[in-house]
């Protein structure tokens, strides 16, 4: 890598990195092309060499925080039993969101980011593949009738994401909330194990028939 190359890849580097602090220290609407620029101390015409706008700043940021969602969930259930994966799993996203703050709130749609719904979803695609992968295996290695794999799936999001909110509250905070989440994983689990076999099916059905 020639010299001018490396300058850039650290300017590339540089830029994200005040984004995500800045985002951490006033939240996603101080995050700007004149702040961040104001912060390394360049102008803001050479942001724009790396980056075209601030969403483009923030995309890179909300594929690479996914990035690294994942990559925490797949280590943390790595050589772990099937049966435990949930478990594992919930407890390595709800140290994401404590030790991520300010990614996980771009990740999660928080005020100031600006990016829609569909665009979050559609880069957290790899999450959702996992977890989906997750919640089969479990429901394989304990000999459960499968959940609906989407509904299942959205329903452990869901309760985590409420989990991870509570976390923030400073007088609950995350010891509490993963506390707490191996008691939502436990009754979610139970929930699914009891469900009669023909319940997916009569699902469906009902779905058709609205």
């Amino acid at each position: 890598m020639g010299k001018r190359d490396e300058v850039r890849r650290r300017t590339y580097a540089e830029i994200l990195e005040t984004a995500d602090r800045l985002a951490e220290r006033e939240g996603w609407g101080a995050v700007t092309i004149r702040r961040i620029a104001t912060e390394i101390g360049y102008s803001a015409p050479v942001i724009y060499q790396h980056f075209p706008s601030k969403e483009a700043v923030l995309h890179t940021l909300l594929v690479r925080g996914n990035d690294e969602l994942t990559h925490r969930m797949r280590a943390a259930v790595a050589g772990g039993p099937a049966s435990r994966t949930p478990y594992l799993a919930a407890a390595a996203y709800l140290e994401f969101a404590r030790s991520r703050p300010s990614l996980y709130q771009l990740i999660s749609g928080a005020p100031g980011t600006g990016i829609d719904a569909s665009t979050r979803r559609a880069a957290a695609a790899d999450v959702i593949t996992f977890t989906r992968q997750l919640i089969g295996e479990w429901a394989a290695a304990t000999a459960c009738e499968p959940p609906c794999t989407e509904d299942a799936c959205d329903l452990l999001w869901a309760t985590l994401h409420g989990l991870a909110g509570i976390g923030t509250i400073e007088d609950i905070g995350f010891d509490r909330a993963s506390h707490l989440a191996d008691q939502a994983v436990t009754a979610l689990l139970a929930h699914w194990s009891a469900r009669p076999a023909h319940a997916e099916k009569h699902s469906h059905n009902v779905r058709g028939e609205a």
